[in-house]
């Protein structure tokens, strides 16, 4: 199964059969295409071209093909009791004089007959080359008539099959005889082969077609140039790997880069991100300390204030009281009284320079002669006093302003 799944990767489902018919002055191409479809194998489209060039235009996304030479390069003879004999001894039986090295041969053993066709190896590799320039790819090959075994047995009830180049008579699904065939008198009939309609002038490249899919029998069929066709197929494989694999290798390194930048691009936002949060830190960090500092110093001048004012309230509240009589009692002594009452987000308001004292007394005389005392002390500039009588007790507020 995978190895069915390799070669329609590499192969396809279309399957070109290229036969070479006529001579120089007079070239016949006959191609077949073939596709497989549902496992039933159909004929595609079938041209007559002169040229080369040709092909191609009939098939421009045309990758392989097999070729079949049956044209006036190939030379064709019969020899009699051949099973028995190896391939060089039948070739050189057939052909006593020819140098072996130069041609390409291909051997066809039907009971007792064997069937040799040869050509030049010059003119083969030339021809193939020819393919290649067009970009077809000649993955296999045939000499004559040899593929037309290929369909035997699917023409049991058929005696005689006519094609361009030979005329093949058949007997219980089996080659009688291949006889070569001038091309004057060459009848082109139909012929039904497992339900596909096809013409004698089609039906080598059917037969090479057929092959290509269900392979050849290595027991009929013999040549010299299996090594040459292997390599063929070799070269066309790596083509292949290599044109299918590249697009595939870029995709896959396209989705990497892209993966990869989607992923840097992601950790680059968030380093970004943590970048600006620290750089905010930082500026954070510095405005803080700044204030901090600005506190400090805020800190301990309002301490230094505190304690400073904290001593002259000591010196003060004791300068007051040192010569208060005994009869004056005193409710409250406020140091820098508040202008207002505290309210939020408001500041602070107090009497800097004055200092308030309330109090009771039963002897007036004592509480003026205090008054007096006070206005005599040396931070004090002036001093008022409010008075208010209930019954025997004398209630007062003492208002001190201290020089500046």
């Amino acid at each position: 199964m995978l190895d069915g799944v390799k070669r329609n990767i590499i192969y396809g489902n279309t399957y070109c059969c290229i036969e070479h018919l006529g001579s120089d002055t007079d070239p016949v191409i006959k191609t077949l295409v073939c596709k497989k479809q549902k496992g039933e194998l159909e004929v595609f489209g079938k041209t007559e071209v002169a040229t080369i060039k040709d092909v191609r235009a009939f098939d421009e996304k045309l990758k392989y093909a097999h070729l079949i030479i049956n044209n006036h390069q190939v030379l064709q003879k019969t020899v009699e009791n051949g099973q028995s004999l190896s391939e060089i001894v039948i070739v050189n039986q057939a052909f006593p004089n020819i140098d072996v090295d130069s041609f390409y041969y291909e051997i066809l053993r039907v009971k007792e007959k064997a069937y040799v066709y040869i050509c030049r190896k010059k003119y083969v590799d030339e021809l193939i080359k020819s393919y290649e320039k067009e970009r077809i790819f000649i993955t296999q090959w045939n000499l004559g008539s040899t593929s037309i075994h290929t369909l035997v047995p699917f023409l049991k009830n058929q005696v005689v099959v006519h094609t361009p180049a030979a005329t093949v008579s058949l007997s219980n699904g089996e080659i009688q005889s291949i006889d070569r065939l001038a091309s004057a008198t060459f009848q082109n009939e139909y012929y039904d082969i497992e339900g596909i309609k096809i013409e004698g002038d089609y039906i080598n490249t059917l037969g090479g077609a057929i092959g290509i899919v269900g392979g050849v029998d290595d027991d009929q069929v013999a040549t010299n140039f299996s090594k040459e066709v292997l390599l063929k197929q070799a070269n066309f494989k790596q083509y292949r790997f290599f044109a299918l694999g590249l697009p595939l290798a870029l995709g896959t390194l396209l989705i990497i880069l892209l993966v990869n930048f989607l992923i840097y691009n992601h950790y680059y936002t968030e380093v970004a991100v943590l970048q600006e949060i620290a750089t905010t830190n930082t500026l954070q960090k510095k405005r803080l300390v700044k204030k901090d500092s600005i506190v400090s110093q805020k800190q301990k001048l309002f301490e230094d204030v505190i304690a400073s004012a904290s001593s002259s309230a000591s010196y003060f509240i004791d300068a007051i009281a040192s010569d208060m009589p005994h009869t004056i009692l005193l409710e409250k002594l406020q140091y820098q009284p508040l202008e207002k009452k505290i309210r939020n987000n408001k500041p602070v308001q107090v009497e800097v320079s004055n200092i308030i004292i309330t109090g009771e007394t039963t002897v007036n005389k004592d509480l003026s002669s205090w008054v007096s005392s006070l206005e005599d002390l040396e931070f004090i500039e002036r001093a008022s006093m409010n008075i208010e009588k209930k019954g025997k007790n004398i209630h007062f507020s003492i208002t001190l302003t201290m020089k500046s």
